[in-house]
């Protein structure tokens, strides 16, 4: 059964084990159902959440009429396709849950939540079974270091705001309608931004940063992220979407296909954002104001011009910038021709369990830290910073944090004489990443650090 391989998964933490217990069980079909239609959320979104069904009644008389397999059938069938929708959608949804034996709903429903809660990524998973989940479109900016400055031609490159928000992407066709997504697959709904791009009159992928403005103040990036996440929205606050990119969705289409076929360079998209969106100063924050526009930018001739846009940035409490050749190309993965510039270490890790607080302190009655690794073994530690309420939050959600995603800021990344594995230098925890599902690698979080160090001595000498 699928809820003892589940079960089986969780008796150890190791990534090793895990990736075994995998392997063991690589022929079973059922099993790879389950990983992609949990996972996978480019191909797979059901448009009923775990929260929409609310408390399932187990009508007992029901009970095991159906297997695991026929309600995944019915997901593929009446849901993927949206053959049911809205209430009926609940309905149903609800009515195949409760003819499903106990335990085949325990995993139905962790299906449902897109988390079987085996502490993986999708990366782990997909090399047992190769290609089975697949990825959303996604281009990521490389980092700036020794290597990547050699090749990057700065020449009337752009320099971009690293908004200090969550990604999303818009899928615009005019006359039909918008779809929202993070680079996880999640899909969601702004219906204020979407009537906005459909107001600019051009269909394609719209590709920016979602922040959210209270009382016309920018709220910091965990506070924001935080707001967007929840289901009851505050009122009095406003989510503004940045853009930096637009292409055709043949484009995406050949983006994702890996297909030969090129994009325009930046210079003709960055227009395109520029010719149908407001400038970067348009006031969001009027009550009547679209909650759409271009992202701050400026075109520059060399790194130290970058790099003193950077400072100003940074010193406003920014996050940074990104530096983009002017014939960029759009492309699926990391692209050396948009770099990151910033002056700290920002690593991605997973949450694997809690540290106890010290006896006789005030943290004995919540936690100490967080411990997490990267999920390619080679990064562990713990980390704090953590606020008051954030304290208390998270230790009642300690079940439900274990296996997230989160953003650790640190000083440097070393690895001691007697360690296997690397530490990170006063680490401090800035938030929870639930538009991720994969952690950062040792070698994408030693590039950070080195973008960083290039970047603090350009600066210093610029």
């Amino acid at each position: 059964m699928i809820y003892d391989i589940i079960e089986e998964l969780n008796a150890d933490n190791g990534t090793n084990y895990k990736m075994d217990v995998l392997r063991k069980h690589k022929d079973n079909k059922t099993l790879q159902g389950v990983l992609k239609m949990t996972y996978d959320k480019t191909t797979h979104n059901y448009g009923v959440s775990l929260k929409s069904l609310g408390e399932i009644t187990v009508i007992h008389e029901n009970v095991g009429k159906m297997t695991l397999e026929e309600a995944l059938e019915v997901l593929e069938t009446e849901f993927v396709t949206r053959q049911v929708t809205g209430n009926a959608a609940i309905s149903r949804m609800s009515q195949v849950a409760c003819a499903l034996a106990q335990e085949d709903m325990d995993v139905f429903l962790k299906v449902i939540n897109r988390d079987l809660r085996i502490n993986m990524g999708r990366s782990n998973i997909n090399k047992v079974f190769p290609s089975l989940i697949v990825k959303p479109v996604y281009m990521r900016c490389g980092t700036y270091n020794e290597k990547t400055a050699k090749k990057f031609d700065p020449k009337g490159a752009f320099v971009q705001l690293k908004a200090d928000g969550t990604y999303r992407e818009f899928n615009v066709t005019q006359g039909s309608g918008v779809t929202c997504m993070s680079r996880s697959g999640e899909e969601y709904d702004y219906p204020a931004i979407n009537e906005a791009l459909l107001g600019a009159g051009l269909s394609g992928v719209f590709f920016g940063e979602l922040t959210v403005y209270r009382d016309g103040v920018l709220l910091d990036r965990a506070t924001g992220n935080g707001l967007l996440r929840k289901d009851d929205f505050p009122e009095d606050c406003k989510v503004v979407f940045d853009c930096w990119d637009i292409v055709s969705h043949e484009e995406y289409t050949a983006a994702k296909m890996k297909s030969k076929i090129k994009s325009p360079s930046y210079f003709a998209r960055w227009a395109m954002v520029k010719k149908h969106l407001p400038d970067h100063t348009h006031d969001v924050t009027k009550p009547d104001a679209l909650p759409v526009r271009a992202i701050e930018c400026i075109e520059v001739d060399s790194i130290a011009e970058a790099l003193k846009f950077t400072a100003e940035v940074m010193n406003k409490g920014l996050e940074g910038t990104i530096i983009k050749e002017r014939r960029a190309v759009f492309k699926d993965g990391t692209s050396t021709q948009q770099l990151k510039l910033k002056l700290e270490i920002d690593v991605d890790v997973r949450a694997t369990g809690f540290l106890e607080g010290t006896p006789g302190t005030a943290r004995e009655a919540t936690f100490g830290s967080i411990l997490f690794e990267t999920d390619d073994g080679k990064i562990k530690g713990r980390t704090s910073g953590f606020t008051n309420d954030q304290l208390e939050d998270f230790n009642s959600r300690r079940e439900e944090i274990i296996g997230q995603v989160m953003t650790v800021c640190c000083n440097d990344i070393t690895k001691g004489r007697d360690n296997d594995h690397h530490a990170l230098s006063h680490p401090r925890f800035i938030e929870f990443r639930t538009d991720k599902t994969e952690t950062d690698t040792l070698e994408r979080a030693l590039e950070t650090k080195e973008m960083a160090m290039m970047v603090d001595k350009e600066k210093a000498a610029a």
